[in-house]
């Protein structure tokens, strides 16, 4: 075990030393790098883009996707089973894990006037998407697999435009999401915030409409969070606005509201999420979040209460070249009355939960499409609810991570 940590250990200092976050695809070459693949698998990539071209011009589609392995260790060894406390995307400890192959077709509205999007993710992230939005339980005994999206977009012809989507898609609120390409976050593991303080995604409608081009609202009905299948006879509000007043600044700003409580329409549930986006210098991005919710009468680890969370987060992303970025991320998750966490791997019941989280993460671009990421994450709290061991807790957690991606 010591002999593979440490092989381990040593190669994620490797990519370390070359990281750099990934980026939208450009047309230009990268600049040269000591750790380049160009020669080798840029042959590959070139292949590949090629084919994908050729395909898409014939079917009038667009298409992509990408493949995702990585690995994840936790200081803390938990056992049966090996899931780190916090996380969800990123669980498994000490093991090598095929997240997904996610596959993207979509077509624009130009040429029909009506466009659509389908994705899925097969594979680890597949199972656990679907683990987390469950649509029924005859699923789940089904392969790695799952529907991530699928929606139709539209316009109508008022004013600057009303633009209507309906079908499934993912949350608007958070700073983070679901991988995508030329999307993907910053670091390896997600936030507090993204696995507890807000919805991954819905089954409804949108409405959206520009007031100006520096300002879109948007407004829409949803079955609620996660569930496509609604657990209750209400329906949930989404809305949000964009402002982007210059380039370099941005802030979006989106509320859900509804009841999320299976068979219990009288609960609501408020979540109001705001992330700017600042770009002072162009290596340099910063994310902002604040997150606030609350819900009446919640389940929590003691009793039934009203309760309500809120989490503060920052990202900081430099571009050293165009293959070499690092981004840090700092975030703090109050969660007043255990009501999302409900304490994690705690052994007693908790009446309350402060999470806390440094993350320090570097990617490599060996070629435009295969990416190299490593991660060191040192997580906190003002409880022992991380799971240690078989049957024990701690207030600290330590993280190593490693990740290979290849997009096409």
């Amino acid at each position: 075990m010591k002999h593979r940590l440490a092989r381990v250990v040593l190669a994620l200092g490797i990519v370390f030393l070359a990281a750099g976050s990934l980026r939208a695809q450009e047309d230009k070459p990268l600049g040269p790098g000591w750790l380049s693949l160009d020669g080798s698998v840029g042959l590959l990539d070139k292949s590949i883009a090629d084919g994908k071209g050729s395909l898409e011009k014939a079917l009038g589609l667009t298409m992509g996707g990408f493949l995702d392995t990585s690995y994840t260790w936790s200081s803390n060894y938990p056992k049966r089973p090996n899931d780190i406390s916090g996380r969800y995307f990123d669980k498994d400890h000490n093991r090598v894990v095929f997240n997904n192959f996610h596959l993207f077709v979509e077509k624009p509205e130009k040429d029909w006037g009506v466009g659509f999007r389908i994705s899925g993710d097969f594979g680890r992230a597949g199972e656990l998407l679907r683990e987390a939005t469950l649509w029924g339980k005859t699923l789940t005994s089904e392969p790695s697999a799952e529907l991530r999206e699928a929606y139709l977009t539209t316009t109508i012809p008022v004013g600057a435009g009303i633009g209507v989507k309906g079908g499934l898609f993912v949350t608007p609120l958070g700073t983070e999401i679901l991988p995508n390409p030329g999307a993907y976050n910053d670091n390896i593991s997600r936030s507090f915030a993204f696995n507890y303080g807000i919805p991954i995604r819905h089954l409804g409608m949108m409405f959206s409409y520009p007031f100006a081009k520096t300002l879109t609202a948007s407004a829409g009905v949803v079955t609620g969070w996660d569930n496509p299948r609604d657990n209750n006879s209400a329906p949930s509000v989404l809305a949000g606005v964009n402002f982007t007043p210059m380039d370099s600044f941005g802030l979006a700003s989106n509320i859900i509201y509804g009841p999320e409580q299976t068979h219990n329409d009288g609960r609501p549930r408020l979540v109001w999420s705001t992330v700017a986006t600042i770009k002072p210098v162009d290596p340099l991005t910063l994310l902002l979040e604040y997150t606030v919710g609350g819900e009446d009468q919640a389940p929590t680890p003691t009793r039934t209460k009203d309760s309500y969370w809120h989490a503060l987060a920052a990202i900081a992303s430099w571009g050293w070249t165009d293959r070499f970025t690092t981004a840090l991320r700092g975030e703090v998750f109050f969660d007043n009355q255990a009501a999302r966490t409900f304490g994690l791997g705690a052994v007693q019941p908790m009446h309350n939960a402060t999470l806390g989280e440094f993350t320090v993460t570097g990617s490599y671009k060996f070629t435009k499409m295969l990416i190299g990421r490593m991660e060191f994450r040192q997580d906190l709290a003002n409880h022992g609810v991380y799971k240690k061991g078989a049957s024990n807790a701690d207030g600290n957690q330590t993280t190593l991570g490693a990740q290979l991606l290849y997009a096409f």
